[in-house]
């Protein structure tokens, strides 16, 4: 895993989160589907609420409950560039994604509810955006990332999905930490080429299977990996990391550091 390519994105979505830290309460407002195409489009019209799109005032898009009603989106932004915050959000009903990012760089999507659409989340072709605090529950599908590099997901609640918690299709040097991924047929799927991805201090429970990889990731980072409920070695030692690896694939892509109690 190559952590040095995470560095810029790291540095700028600090400063997103430095500004969005203050957490936004009240009601929620209802609104219909929200539909941005281009940096231009970034208006009170499609739900934005402050900000100008730089990195130290970012637009603001929060504060809306949006039954998608078999609409195929909930939210989708496509091929922008300015920076943007998604945050207290709650969306249903989408037929493809609650929130659908496509050819986007410096996104923040922060402590939003997505259940009941067919995927939570999706990322198409997009880099250097964070996703983290959310809830995704009761989809088809809870976060996919497709032909997406550099993206980190980070604390994220995705539960009771009925395919994959995590997939990644062609995607590869993200960082996925600190996750709980529980009760899916699968726990992360990582597919056709997805490498390099650094996944760590993740809880993988109750899932039909947790892990499948075709190439290989880094599944743990300086001596902390994943807690899997069902890995079955022991920890002589009683420091907390099971003393054989969790094995991912047969080609040695594994935990080396299994997490006896969930981070």
């Amino acid at each position: 895993m190559r952590k040095g390519a995470l560095l810029s994105c790291t540095a700028a979505l600090l400063c997103l989160i430095g500004i969005v830290v203050a957490a936004s309460g009240g009601d929620l407002q209802d609104r219909n589907p929200i539909v941005i195409t281009s940096d231009y489009e970034f208006t009170a019209k499609n739900g934005v609420v402050a900000g100008s799109g730089t990195v130290d005032d970012p637009y603001i898009i929060e504060g809306w409950q949006i039954d998608a009603g078999y609409h195929d989106y909930g939210i989708r932004i496509d091929r922008t560039s300015r920076y943007f915050v998604i945050r207290n959000v709650e969306i249903s009903g989408a037929a493809k994604a609650a929130i659908f990012l496509s050819y986007v760089r410096n996104a923040l999507v922060q402590d939003c509810k997505l259940t009941g659409n067919w995927i939570g989340i999706t990322l198409n072709f997009a880099s250097y955006n964070r996703v983290s605090g959310c809830t995704l529950a009761s989809n088809a599908e809870g976060l996919h990332l497709r032909f997406s590099r550099d993206n980190q997901v980070l604390s994220n609640a995705i539960y009771g999905n009925d395919y994959a918690a995590i997939w990644l299709y062609a995607s590869n040097t993200n960082e996925i930490v600190g996750n709980f991924l529980a009760e899916s047929h699968m726990g992360v799927y990582l597919d056709l080429g997805s490498e390099g991805n650094l996944l760590y201090k993740n809880t993988f429970l109750d899932n039909v299977h947790n892990a499948h990889s075709d190439q290989p990731n880094q599944w743990d980072y300086e001596g902390e990996g994943n807690y899997w409920f069902n890995y079955v070695g022991i920890d002589a030692d009683e420091n907390g990391i099971g003393d054989s690896p969790y094995v991912i694939a047969s080609d040695s892509d594994q935990d080396n550091f299994p997490l006896l109690r969930a981070p």
